[in-house]
This record gives structure tokens, sequence and C-alpha cells, in this order.
């Protein structure tokens, strides 16, 4: 599996601790944490921290965004199947079995689990430097204990599932909205055949450090070269952070997006993303979409 970091501390170690937890055997998976931070000092730390045994293998690339650094990863994975984790994911014990299964027997499908927010946490900056716990409102804390028992605790730190999520879900389990499965393709807990991943030519990084959906792009691309997409009952916890500027950012990353497969259609996916367009508003306004984007390599 991928797991892209910059700058994180305690929500990294609770990421990697849930791993120590998977009921997979080591063996038969490994880490890869690309940290993309210009400054190493926070992985440093944490893998100092970090739990025994666990097959990680450490790349950097140094502040060049997301997707670079989730290629960088890919490149470097050795497993037919990759497994694109981000390091505010806790995975459930038995996340990266339902993974492994969802793909037997299948070429094309990129697969999604479903991630549920804990938004205790929401406003809890990362601490600097690492400390065991995570506290966040009302005193409600994670740590590695927690972890170990997350079903038990869950309850109390505020499950939700966020836009990305509730949108998963709909356009899975309705008909009429198939054409937008693409929008599955959420950064984290989603995983994808390496030949899939390669014939598309990865993640898109000419968007830099921009953020606002390169995962999302990705599943745009994917869709049009003809691939599916699945949902998993396996479930993972997020660990949000509170972003500023949401409402700007993911327009103008979809400006750009719409731009460069030039399809001013595709603009209306960050109108959508920032809360100002409904699904089926969405839906009607990329019609035939598909038609329009090129199942291309992305440009690196």
């Amino acid at each position: 599996m991928v797991v892209p970091t910059r700058d994180r501390t305690t929500r990294l170690l609770l990421t990697l601790t849930a791993l120590a937890h998977q009921t997979m055997d080591r063996e038969r998976f490994e880490v890869i944490l690309v940290d993309d931070a210009p400054d190493r000092s926070a992985v440093e730390q944490v893998l100092s921290a970090a739990p025994e045994g666990l097959p990680i293998r450490l790349t950097a690339t140094g502040g060049r965004g997301a997707a670079c650094a989730r290629n960088s990863g890919a490149r470097l994975a050795r497993g037919d199947v990759l497994l694109f984790l981000d390091d505010d994911t806790l995975a459930t014990p038995g996340l990266l079995e339902a993974h492994a299964a969802a793909h037997q027997g299948t070429d094309a499908a990129v697969v999604h689990g479903g991630i549920t927010d804990l938004s205790a946490f929401a406003l809890t900056p990362d601490p600097q430097p690492l400390q065991a716990a995570l506290i966040g409102a009302r005193g409600r804390m994670i740590e590695a204990g927690t972890v170990a028992d997350l079903g038990s605790c869950v309850p109390l730190l505020g499950p939700r599932l966020s836009f990305i999520e509730r949108t998963a879900r709909k356009v899975t389990r309705s008909p009429d909205y198939a054409p937008l499965r693409w929008l599955t393709c959420i950064g984290t807990s989603t995983s994808i055949r390496r030949t899939v991943f390669e014939r598309v030519g990865g993640f898109d990084e000419h968007y830099g450090e921009l953020w606002g959906g390169e995962d999302l792009e990705l599943g745009l691309r994917l869709s049009a070269s003809g691939t599916t997409f699945e949902l998993l009952d396996a479930t993972a916890y997020h660990l949000p952070t509170a972003r500023r500027a949401t409402g700007d950012l993911l327009p103008k990353f979809w400006r750009r997006v719409a731009d460069r497969h030039g399809d001013p259609r595709l603009g209306d996916v960050g109108v959508f993303l920032a809360g100002r367009l409904s699904l089926d508003e969405l839906a009607a306004r990329l019609v035939r979409v598909d038609d329009a984007v090129a199942p291309g390599t992305a440009v690196s």
C-alpha cells in the first residue's frame, strides 16, 4: 500500500498503528511511506515510535505534491494491487483482506472502502512535536490503545460521513448516477490493479501542490478508459483536519482540470464539490462527458 504524508505526526503514527493490527499476514503486504515534506523531521519522529515489525519502506518526494507522492510510491511498490491510504486514515483490522478479496477474478475495478470521519478531531492540529495521543473536542482522545479497539470507542468520537463519502454511496447505489461512479475514486482506502493504474498514466502531476481532487481526476480518466468502480462494506476511520478556503480551492482546481481536458463542463465538478450544485444538476451538465474526456496518459 502507498501512504503519502507531509508534516503529519500523531495522525500518521495512529495510521501506522492501525496497520499493525491487520488480520492479513505482514508477509503479504508492505507500506510504502512517501514523505512529501521538504523537512524530514516529522516522519523521522513517527518512525522512531512506529510499531515494530511493520513492513515500512520510506521514500521522499520533497514537496512536489500528493500526485507525485502517490505515483512515486506506486512505482516503488512490488504488488499487483495498489492500495492508497492517506496519513490520517485508520484501517479496521480486516481492511486489507477485504481489498485483496475484491480484486480476485477481476482486472478492471477500482475499489473504494467506505470512510467514516471522526469529527471530534476536525479542529485538532497535528501536535508538534509528536504526541502519543490526539485530543479533540471536549477532551475526547484517541491513542494507540484506542486504535486497537476502534469499534467500541467510535460512537464517542463524532462519527459522520463526509460530503464526498455520501456522494460515493449515491452514485454507487443508483443506476441514474452510473456515469458518475468515478466520484468513488477517493484518495484514501482505494485500491486498483497496477496494470489499470499504469494504463492511464497514474495520477496527473500537472497540478503540483494545488489541492482539490487529483484522486477524482484519476477516476475521471479511468472511467473514460472503461474501468468499473466498486464500493466495499469494509470501513476505515478518517481523522479530519478542517481546511480553509475549500469553497475557492475546489472550483479553482477543477477549472484547471477543465482547461487541461479541453472540456469546460468539468469546471462544474468543483462547483458541486463546494456544495453549490446538486448531484442531479451535475449529472445533467456532464451528460456524455465520458465521450469528451480522452482516456489517454496523464502528463507528469
